[in-house]
């Protein structure tokens, strides 16, 4: 997994030493000015000036571009998902990701019973192919679920997110903006997870009648006998929009910044520890598949942000939800948030042990 810290905190802090230098600079050429002034006269010539004011605009330009150089932020997030043998998804308990992902299929497929055929029909071990002595990967019914399950899930974690940033937020209601499902265009409605879990639930036979509040509310999410509903409601500065970039990344686009979120499946092993599957999942390791999943985030802060951007708290939610989508979909942080390697050091002792107490003695 590569990040690099947290991305808008740093360069807030580039901004101030860039300003800080400027500062020191001109009192320091002013000095200079002072004990050259005399020689200033001598050489009353236009050019002279010309070229002094040229070199001072190129320090200044070099120092701004050096501290500022330095504006992106990539973050290389493996995820893992766990089949079992009647190609089903096994939840891992305290991860986040696994038990999200293995509920929204256990939604989708009960909802939508096309969807589970589609899984059924074209499952993942059909994407490898042999052809003359050659392997290949090709994409199947399965591995679009998987892709398209992934990035619903990334988009849950990114509206709960930003409703949470900005429920404290501070500042004024108009430099925000709200986008909901109608708001959305159709190459981001054509994840069929997104378009069915946020669709009315009026126009959905899992859910009843009755299920709106009667007060005039509105619900946010309900979960119903085989049906999930989540409202999308987005809420970025003004002037960001959402749109989706290739089939398999998102971009959110703004004055501020632009970030892309894309969802990489193909079809590859994962490294989670077969000791982990075994004792953990509570499965045979044998009678299970282990995919990897990647999130790859990237995001580029624009300089022009940098130096003329006033509204900083308004963006500041890029380095937490960067933290948030690790803690909640990284295997790796997984791991040592359950003390893995303690918990595996423990089961290897009391397997020699066990070994020990159980074998033969001569």
């Amino acid at each position: 997994m590569e990040r690099h810290g947290k991305l808008l905190e740093r360069l807030q802090e580039a901004k101030w030493g860039v300003l800080e230098i400027i500062v020191l600079a001109t009192a320091l050429a002013f000095s200079i000015g002072v004990f050259s002034s005399l020689a200033m006269e001598w050489l009353s010539n236009r050019s002279v000036a010309i070229v002094s004011l040229a070199c001072a605009l190129i320090c200044l330009i070099y120092i701004a571009l050096r501290h500022t150089r330095d504006r992106k932020l990539t973050a290389n997030i493996d995820s893992v998902f766990i089949i079992d043998g009647d190609n089903k998804m096994v939840a891992i308990a305290d991860y986040d990701a696994s038990q999200d992902v293995a509920g929204y299929f256990e939604g989708a497929f009960a909802e939508n019973p096309a969807l589970r055929r589609q899984w059924e029909r074209e499952p993942l071990e059909s994407m490898h192919q042999r052809v003359e002595g050659r392997n290949y990967v090709r994409s199947v019914a399965s591995t679009k679920l998987i892709r398209e399950v992934y990035e619903y899930a990334v988009l849950e974690d990114l509206t709960t997110h930003l409703t949470g940033y900005f429920n404290g937020y501070a500042g004024r209601d108009e430099d925000l903006r709200t986008y909901e499902r109608n708001d959305l265009p159709d190459v981001l409605l054509a994840n069929r997870f997104l378009e069915l879990f946020s669709r009315d639930m009026a126009d959905r036979d899992a859910f009843r009648s009755d299920d709106e509040p009667s007060d005039g509310g509105r619900v946010i999410m309900q979960t119903g006998p085989g049906g999930y509903f989540h409202r999308f409601e987005l809420t970025l500065p003004k002037g960001s929009v959402l749109k989706r970039e290739g089939n398999s990344t998102l971009v959110i686009s703004g004055p501020a910044f632009q970030m892309k979120i894309s969802v990489q499946f193909r079809g590859m092993g994962s490294n989670v520890p077969l000791d982990h599957i075994m004792h953990y999942v509570g499965v045979d390791p044998l009678e299970v598949r282990d995919f990897n999943v990647r999130i790859v985030v990237q995001v580029l802060v624009r300089r022009s942000f940098i130096f003329g951007g006033r509204r900083w708290n308004d963006h500041m939610w890029v380095d937490s939800l960067v933290e948030s989508l690790v803690e909640r979909f990284s295997l790796e942080r997984h791991l040592v948030r359950i003390n893995w390697p303690a918990l595996a050091a423990m089961l290897h002792c009391l397997d020699v042990r066990d070994r020990r107490t159980n074998s033969p003695s001569f």
